[in-house]
């Protein structure tokens, strides 16, 4: 009991940390990253509860509690009315939480009481760790097994995600990876092609810091940035990574030499760098496939942009899932699984990925005729650009070692005099507590 406590406390004070699809790790993206879309949430929790939770005689009411605002709440209900209208026998009672951070929020405090918490949830993995140690999440596997035939058309590198000690827990909803967004314009005029490593994203930006006198890239999310460099090296970002090791000091100095150099910059004070992008300040950068609307934007037609899949063999993946909580009935259980599956088939996916900007999690959807020729510079290339996807390792404390390595690098990086092995070397305690406090 005391550990369960213990847990709880943890993720509670590491909340902060939380900006979903914003900032450093797309949940916001997924930042992570999902980079900046969590922005366009609005808060709903007004809205919450007000909305429908009768149902008529014969329907089985689910709940489903989500960080879906603006355009993506408007996508969500779209599909949940569909549903109902295939389903007359279901009620689907939407209840938006605000931002990720206000919903982790509320389902951290609904832990004490698990009658309140609603039948099914949107959630990134990490967040749902305290209520798998507290077998409060439902494991879906049975469901699964019996009533999907197109589960392993499901990405691999989601897939992966949805899969713990042997169960399935959860199935993908709003995913997204990072890509490599380019000034098109610039790379025609100076003859550039699309990296596919670190070592060719770097002599790029070299080329277009030599030519034009802008730095020639950068990464959007810090932490994104040193998981898939050490990812790349066969390196996990987990509880035994050596944060003073030589490929960790490379991954950093990497990027600390093209700061000091000039061909790379942080996104700093500008948070993202879909402006600086847009406004000539920097030639190309790596971030989330959900940001192109910002992209765009910003761009307001100035140049044209292209997109790649990102310069290595292995993409990071991030986004939320759907989750079934234990306290539900049978007869919820049954209907929430189908309403999950609902989310996630091909068709939900494509239709989603057009509305939003989100990666599809299907196969199927990549490579779908009506997404492939919709009206943006991902869907071309995300059947190549999902092809090796990865997550971050899950385990207690590896959330806040994710942000405190964020903080780190733009420390280190702001300051082109910093001895990057020393730094890591005093960085080493703080990293191994992270896990070990929780």
């Amino acid at each position: 009991m005391k550990k369960k406590l213990s847990l709880l406390m943890a993720l509670v004070l590491s909340l902060g940390a939380f900006t979903a699809c914003g900032s450093n790790n797309d949940k916001e993206a997924d930042t992570s990253t999902d980079t900046k879309v969590e922005e366009e949430a609005k808060d709903t929790k007004e809205e919450a509860g007000k909305e429908e939770t009768g149902k008529t005689d014969g329907q089985t009411e689910i709940v489903f509690w989500h960080a879906m605002g603006g355009g993506q709440g408007e996508a969500l209900e779209n599909l949940t009315k569909k549903f109902e209208e295939e389903n007359p026998d279901i009620k689907v009672t939407l209840q938006g939480q605000g931002k990720y951070g206000d919903l982790n929020q509320i389902l951290v405090n609904s832990m004490q009481s698990p009658k309140d918490l609603p039948t099914i949830t949107q959630a990134y993995p990490d967040w749902m760790i305290q209520f798998k140690d507290a077998d409060m999440v439902a494991d879906i596997t049975d469901y699964v097994k019996n009533d999907m035939d197109d589960y392993d058309d499901i990405l691999p590198g989601v897939r992966e995600e949805l899969e713990k000690d042997g169960m399935i827990e959860a199935l993908p909803f709003n995913k997204s990876t990072e890509v490599f967004w380019y000034n098109k314009t610039l790379y025609d005029e100076l003859g550039l092609k699309e990296p596919t490593s670190f070592e060719e994203l770097k002599e790029n930006a070299k080329k277009i810091y030599e030519e034009k006198g802008i730095p020639g890239a950068g990464f959007d999310s810090l932490s994104n940035f040193y998981l898939t460099y050490l990812k790349n090296k066969g390196i996990e970002f987990d509880e035994n990574l050596d944060v003073a090791s030589p490929e960790s000091i490379e991954a950093v100095e990497y990027y600390l030499e093209g700061i000091k150099e000039g061909y790379f910059r942080i996104a700093g004070t500008d948070q993202h760098l879909s402006g600086p992008f847009a406004n000539e300040q920097v030639g190309s950068f790596v971030g989330s496939n959900a940001g192109e609307v910002y992209v765009k934007e910003a761009l307001n037609d100035k140049f044209e942009y292209a997109a790649a899949p990102y310069p290595a063999e292995e993409a990071f993946q991030q986004g939320t899932n759907i989750y079934m909580f234990d306290k539900a009935s049978d007869e919820e259980k049954q209907a929430a699984f189908k309403y999950m599956q609902f989310l996630a088939s091909k068709d939900s996916q494509v239709e989603f990925a057009i509305a939003t900007g989100y990666m599809p999690a299907r196969k199927s959807a990549v490579e779908d005729e009506t997404y492939k020729s919709s009206d943006s510079k991902i869907a071309p290339i995300l059947d190549k650009a999902s092809e090796k996807l990865f997550s971050r390792p899950l385990a207690p404390g590896s959330q806040q070692a994710y942000n405190d390595v964020a903080s780190l690098l733009e420390s280190i990086l702001s300051n082109p005099d910093a001895n990057v092995k020393s730094e890591l070397e005093a960085f080493a305690p703080q990293y191994k507590a992270d896990f070990e406090q929780q």
